[in-house]
C-alpha cells in the first residue's frame, strides 16, 4: 500500500487519480500529524511533493522524511534527493565533492573575507540567494562598488527569501497562460497568498553572500529533467533584455536542439547523488562546455510533460509525452514490488 500525503495542487492530485485508475492501493496520510510514524504501520511507501514555499514543509519535511527512511519505507523524494532543495550554498558544495562540472561559486560567512575577495573579484558576477525559484533571487553584479553594498546588505538586515505576491507579475501570467496551467494557479492562489503574507515565518537570508560566475554568451540554458530512467530536457530562453532563463516562459522542446552532454552528465550526477528525480540547469562556459547552475528536485509538470518524449541512460529516444507524476509513483511501485510491472 502507499501512504500519500494529500496537497491540492501538487504532485498529490494526479497520484491519488492514477491509484485509483489503475487499482493500486493507497491512503490518504498526514505527513505533519504527531502520530505519522504509526500512520505508516501498513503502507509500504509514501509520497509527499513538499515545497519550499511553505515554510512549515522547509522547516520540518527533512527530518519527517529522514525518520521515514529509518523504519524502512521507500519514500518519495528520499533524503539524497531533496536534503539540498532550495538551498543553492548546499549545493555548491555537494556538487563540487562529487565533482560535477559546476559554475564556479563563491560563499562567505563574514564580512571582512567577502570585501576582501570582492578586491580582486572579476567582474560582473551573479548574486544570488540560497533559496528562491524561478530566478526571483539573482542579479547581476556589474563591479565592486555594488557588490560591497551587497556584501553590507548580507551581513546587516538581509533579504526575504520570498519575493512580493506581485513579482514578476506579468511574466509569470503569460507563462501560466502558455502552459495552460493557469487554472490550476488560480487554484493554487490562495494558498501562495496566505504564503506571501506569512513571509515573515521563513528565515530571513542573512549572515553569508553567494556570488557565481557570469559566464557571457548564453541566450539561453538547457533544462533537463531526470526521473528514474527518463531525461526530459528543453531550452530555456532568457528575458528580453536580461541574462536569466528561468522563469522567461519562452521554452523549445526539440528534442534535435538539446547537447546530449548536458543528458549524459545530469544522469552521472544523478547517479552519483543517488537521487530518484532531480532537474538540472546548464549554461556553457567560453569553450562551449556545459556547467551546472543550480539542481532541484521539484519542477513545473508542463516543463516534462511537453517534451515530445525522453532519453534512457543509453541515449536512446523514446517518443511520447510523460506525466512527471505518472513515471515518479511508477517507479516506487516496481521498486516496491506492488503488482505487476509498470512499464
Amino acid at each position: 500500500m502507499l501512504g500519500i500525503h494529500r496537497t491540492p495542487g501538487s504532485f498529490s492530485d494526479r497520484w491519488i487519480e492514477y491509484c485509483s485508475l489503475n487499482r493500486i492501493p493507497y491512503k490518504i496520510i498526514n505527513c505533519f500529524s504527531s502520530d505519522i510514524i504509526a500512520q505508516c504501520a501498513d503502507v509500504q511507501a509514501v509520497l509527499w511533493h513538499w515545497s519550499h514555499t511553505s515554510s512549515i514543509e522547509k522547516k520540518f519535511a527533512r527530518s519527517i522524511i529522514a525518520s521515514l527512511e529509518k523504519i524502512g519505507l521507500a519514500v518519495y523524494p528520499n533524503i539524497a534527493t531533496c536534503w539540498h532543495y532550495d538551498d543553492k550554498v548546499a549545493q555548491k558544495y555537494l556538487l563540487e565533492a562529487i565533482g560535477a562540472p559546476v559554475i564556479p561559486t563563491f560563499v562567505f560567512y563574514n564580512i571582512a573575507d567577502a570585501k576582501q575577495w570582492a578586491k580582486n573579484a572579476e567582474y560582473p558576477l551573479v548574486f544570488k540567494l540560497r533559496a528562491g525559484a524561478s530566478s526571483c533571487n539573482i542579479r547581476l553584479i556589474p563591479n565592486q562598488a555594488t557588490a560591497r553594498k551587497y556584501i553590507a546588505r548580507a551581513f546587516s538586515r538581509g533579504w526575504s527569501a520570498i519575493p512580493g505576491i506581485f513579482n514578476d507579475l506579468g511574466t509569470r501570467i503569460k507563462i501560466k497562460r502558455a502552459d495552460r496551467e493557469f487554472v490550476s494557479a488560480l487554484w493554487r492562489f490562495p494558498k501562495v497568498f496566505y504564503n506571501k503574507i506569512t513571509h515573515h515565518v521563513h528565515e530571513r537570508e542573512i549572515g553569508y553572500i553567494y556570488f557565481q560566475d557570469f559566464l557571457p554568451n548564453n541566450l539561453f540554458d538547457t533544462r533537463v529533467t531526470i526521473i528514474g530512467n527518463r531525461a526530459f530536457s528543453s531550452r530555456r530562453f532568457n528575458r528580453p533584455g536580461d541574462f536569466r532563463a528561468s522563469g522567461s516562459g519562452m521554452s523549445d522542446w526539440n528534442p534535435d536542439n538539446i547537447n546530449l552532454r548536458c543528458i549524459e552528465i545530469a544522469y552521472n550526477i544523478t547517479e552519483k547523488i543517488g537521487a530518484q528525480s532531480l532537474a538540472f540547469d546548464f549554461l556553457y562556459d567560453a569553450g562551449g562546455n556545459p556547467l551546472i547552475g543550480e539542481i532541484s528536485y521539484s519542477y513545473p509538470v508542463y516543463a516534462v510533460h511537453t517534451c515530445p518524449g525522453f532519453w534512457d541512460p543509453n541515449m536512446k529516444w523514446h517518443p511520447g509525452h510523460v506525466w512527471p507524476q505518472d513515471a515518479i509513483i511508477e517507479d516506487i511501485i516496481n521498486g516496491i514490488g506492488i503488482g505487476e510491472t509498470i512499464k
